[in-house]
Parts: structure tokens; sequence; C-alpha cells
């Protein structure tokens, strides 16, 4: 853990809801060839969570595994498997 900041239960369940079902979502849309879909998906996912997640590790994590599962699109495997990783950043610090 990088702080307090970072601690898993210091995610509002709000935020933590909504970034789930975004990365989630994004990650099957990637898997079923929609690429423009996950892409959208996860620009919002990134934006959510610049504006709803402290500022340290865990929100810089979860921002780069957006932009990683975007550059990886049309390879929806790849891209979902980033959007998974960026979405198990939102239960470890």
């Amino acid at each position: 853990m990088t702080g307090d900041a970072d601690r898993a239960d210091d995610v509002p369940h709000d935020v933590r809801a909504a970034l789930s079902q975004l990365l989630d979502r994004a990650g099957r849309a990637a898997e079923a060839g929609d690429a423009e879909t996950a892409a959208a998906l996860l620009d919002t996912a990134a934006t959510v969570a610049a504006n709803k997640l402290s500022p340290g590790d865990r929100r810089d994590r979860i921002r780069r595994g957006c932009e990683a599962a975007r550059a990886a699109l049309p390879d929806g495997a790849l891209a979902a498997a980033y959007a998974d990783a960026a979405a198990a950043r939102l239960s470890t610090g």
C-alpha cells in the first residue's frame, strides 16, 4: 500500500460499482469485437477514475489500464485483459 488514500475501503461504493461495471462491459465489448463501444466505455471509466478517485497509485493505475486497453483495440482479448487488470486495482491498494 502506498498510503491511507489508496486503501480499498476508501473507494466509495458507488464509484467502485460504476467502475467495475464500466470495465466489465468494456472487456465484454472488446471480446465481442465491438471496439467502438469498448473504447467509449474505457474513456468513461478513465474519466470516472480521474474525477472520483483520490489522487494516488490506484487512480493512476486504473487510468493507465484504461489507456492500455484502449490502445490494444482492436485486439479484443488483450484489451479485455487490460480492462480486467484495471478492475482488479479497485480492490487492492
